[in-house]
């Protein structure tokens, strides 16, 4: 399960590298839709919801694989980190969703994908890679660049729904960490899958996220004596966003999962971590958000430890 990461000195092929950046474009659109949607619904309804849509799409396409002949034959411990993520995906995007929801997506994004990145990072070092001093710098440049993006102050020409309103950026940082946190953990498990895992983890992920979900939501609406429904089904009018969110994001981990069984986990990782590029570009275009300079520059830091870790 290690023979990938202890190869730090093997380049990663060129279709890996393609992976990670097309995974990133899927993560960070699906991530805009998602957070759309949460400003309107309860984060856990789009949790919920996304999740439902991709679990579906999931068993379609496993069944249209098994029709065709050639679906692989997954090893037990393949499952188990497929369940692990399960555990850990709902909760992970969950806060991201609520991040994005509290407050402006160029802010939270980027924290979230930096953690994510240097997570695998750190794990691959852990494993015994050796990267090269390039990578290093890359791993400092990314912290300042946290810095900078989770202290700029709000930008006096924002544009921001009434919803955001009142929510500084020093309340977003430790949801922004922990969703980053718990995202750099599911790189680490499905990136360590086998060769022959196929899309096997994913199969297993996503109906133990969407259980163990809903059977959470249901403990707490009994114990707040609250309707269960609005935890659970998205609002009229974000549930095409939910939809869209769903399979972007099952898009997404099915490329990532093949970037890992062609490549270096390091390496697919850090580039799957651009995402934040795509939600930005949207919040941008759709949404009229706008930048501090402070925040310019960590965004152009990120980019460029993200960039160096990748090359490292």
């Amino acid at each position: 399960m290690l023979d990938r990461t202890v190869q730090s000195t093997v380049p990663s092929p060129p279709m890996a590298a393609v992976l990670g950046l097309l995974v990133a474009l899927f993560y960070g659109s699906g991530d805009f839709f998602g957070g759309v949607a949460a400003k309107r619904s309860r984060p856990s309804a789009v949790v919920v919801g996304s999740f439902s849509v991709s679990a579906v799409a999931l068993v379609l396409v496993t069944a249209g694989w098994a029709v065709v002949g050639g679906l692989p034959v997954p090893t037990g411990g393949d499952l188990a980190l497929g369940a692990g993520a399960g555990v850990i995906g709902p909760l992970a995007l969950g806060l991201l969703y609520r991040g994005l929801a509290m407050g402006r997506m160029s802010v939270v994004a980027p924290i979230t994908a930096v953690v994510a990145a240097v997570v695998p990072f750190v794990w691959g070092l852990l494993q015994g890679e050796r990267p090269s001093g390039v990578a290093l710098v890359g791993v400092a440049v990314a912290l300042v660049a946290v810095a900078l993006i989770s202290g700029a102050p709000a930008h006096p020409e924002d544009l921001r729904d009434p919803v955001d309103t009142g929510h500084r950026l020093g309340g977003l940082v430790p949801t922004a960490l922990a969703s980053g946190l718990g995202f750099g953990v599911i790189f680490v498990l499905f990136g360590s899958a086998s060769d022959r895992a196929g899309l096997w983890p994913l199969a297993v992920a996503r109906p133990v996220a969407v259980l163990l979900a809903v059977a959470g939501l249901a403990a707490w609406s009994r114990r707040q004596r609250t309707d269960l429904g609005p935890a659970l089904w998205p609002v009229p009018g974000t549930r095409w966003q939910v939809a869209a969110t769903g399979v972007l994001d099952i898009t997404a981990n099915g490329l990532y999962l093949a970037g890992t069984q062609r490549g270096l986990l390091s390496i697919v990782a850090v580039l799957s971590s651009l995402y934040p590029a795509a939600t930005v570009v949207l919040a941008r275009l759709v949404l009229g958000e706008r930048l501090h300079r402070v925040q310019v520059a960590g965004l152009v830091l990120a980019t460029a430890g993200v960039v160096a870790l990748a090359g490292g």
